[in-house]
């Protein structure tokens, strides 16, 4: 049997940090860490080895990629300052996140005879994966949809076994799959492999944003008696509900932070100063303590100050939040007889008192989602910020995807000099410029 050669320019990942890359519309926010037990990758802490964050571009509207070569600018030079305070040569791969205003998710089942009764090998689980994103990629649809990626559920072995997790080793004849399916405009997809492509790097793996936040945020037992996780981003505001191996449902509403702060804005002040005065002095809860008055400089130069009541501030974010909230409320509603937890998330949930006000919407437990556990006593205090999670969530998906997949090639790529020592002395953990 003719044995296939590798190509001279495939490469594996052996020797390079995991890289994540969250291309959120206010930032691209990217991470480059290392598993503090490098012989069990998948489960380990996460030791942030380097960061960067690029706001050259707003080049990304409510999730989805508008200008693929402004993309793909910040991606190439993201990672090239990664690369130089990593004192390596090259970054030429990054795990993604894949996620906006269209998506979706449902279960897919596909079906596998070994023929024999052995081993199940990776390779073979990782078609049943890809047959899933083909069947939603073939599926009739009214508007035209993209498959974003598929997360397994449960698996019926042999007729007789269910298991949440298949693994390479599995003895095994037959096995039946379930996975979530996340789906949605193929916008989603093909903006941001475009921009891989004409930054000449390449994506090691994509995940939907939803599962990666499920990785960061869940316990077990948050995943056994079921979990909802409510991403506040600038520019969309996303539920997902999961409970014992499924996604039970992905809802996107097309409204953020950046909503709210508009409104702010208003009130005769730049977009800057109404973001630091919503986040300073602005709460999600009507208080009742006595509202004091806040002097901002006027957008328009030479005019007086404005001089705005915390109440009424309050007031406008409020009204807002309503309006953003209210299609992800209906649809906490639809499965609160299957969650245990919600946790909130995201950029736009660190103003005040968010916790309480979605507490006020639900008779559910409601809590800040923290990824502080899957981080090393080292780590910046920043990158503890609910901004990070959907990113630490790509690290951590990625860790396991490695370890899956070892040796994997990477086309087109080049392994930087210095091989596995190349993480051992590092600084410049992160710049707040713009790139």
């Amino acid at each position: 049997m003719a044995k296939f050669k590798r190509k001279e320019d495939e490469h594996t990942s052996e020797g390079l940090p995991l890289v994540g890359i969250d291309s959120g519309s206010s930032s691209f926010k990217l991470l480059a860490a290392e598993p503090t037990d490098p012989q069990h990758p998948y489960g380990s802490q996460l030791r942030i080895v380097a960061a960067d964050q690029s706001t050259r571009y707003r080049c990304v509207k409510k999730g989805i990629i508008q200008n693929t070569s402004e993309a793909s600018y910040m991606i190439r030079e993201s990672l090239l300052l990664l690369s130089n305070r990593l004192h390596i040569d090259n970054l030429p791969t990054a795990f993604t996140l894949l996620g906006g205003k269209t998506m979706r998710c449902i279960d897919v089942t596909v079906k596998r005879v070994m023929g024999y009764r052995g081993p199940i090998k990776m390779q073979l689980i990782d078609e049943m994966q890809k047959e899933c994103l083909t069947k939603v990629d073939k599926a009739p649809s009214a508007q035209p949809i993209a498959s974003l990626d598929a997360r397994g559920a449960e698996f019926l072995i042999d007729d007789e076994e269910t298991v949440h997790n298949l693994e390479a080793g599995h003895v095994l004849t037959r096995v039946q799959g379930v996975y979530s399916t996340f789906f949605g405009s193929p916008d989603l997809r093909e903006k941001v492999t475009g921009s891989f492509e004409r930054a000449g790097k390449s994506i090691e793996q994509s995940f939907a944003r939803p599962s990666a936040l499920l990785e960061a945020l869940a316990s077990e037992q948050d995943e056994l008696i079921g979990v909802a996780i409510i991403d506040m981003g600038s520019d969309t505001t996303t539920i997902s509900v999961y409970k014992g191996g499924h996604f039970l449902t992905t809802k996107v509403a097309a409204l953020g932070g950046n909503n709210i702060t508009m409104d702010v804005q208003q009130l005769g002040i730049s977009a800057q100063n109404a973001e630091k005065l919503k986040l300073r002095f602005g709460s999600a809860f009507m208080e009742e303590e006595a509202p004091k008055t806040v002097r901002i400089p006027n957008a328009r130069e030479g005019e007086e100050p404005i001089l705005v009541k915390t109440d009424f501030l309050s007031t406008i974010i409020v009204s807002r939040l309503e309006e953003i909230m209210q299609p992800i409320f209906a649809e906490l509603k639809k499965f609160e007889d299957q969650i245990g937890q919600v946790y909130i998330t995201g950029g736009a949930s660190k103003m005040a008192n968010m916790v309480e006000y979605v507490q006020s919407h639900t008779t559910l437990p409601v809590a800040y989602g923290s990824h502080a556990d899957w981080l090393d006593e080292q780590t910046e205090p920043q990158f503890y910020g609910p901004e990070y999670s959907a990113v630490v969530g790509s690290l951590l998906l990625g860790a396991k995807f490695r370890q899956e997949h070892p040796g994997k090639a990477l086309p087109g790529t080049k392994v930087p000099s210095g091989g596995k020592g190349i993480m051992k002395t590092l600084t410049d953990l992160f710049t707040q410029e713009n790139n």
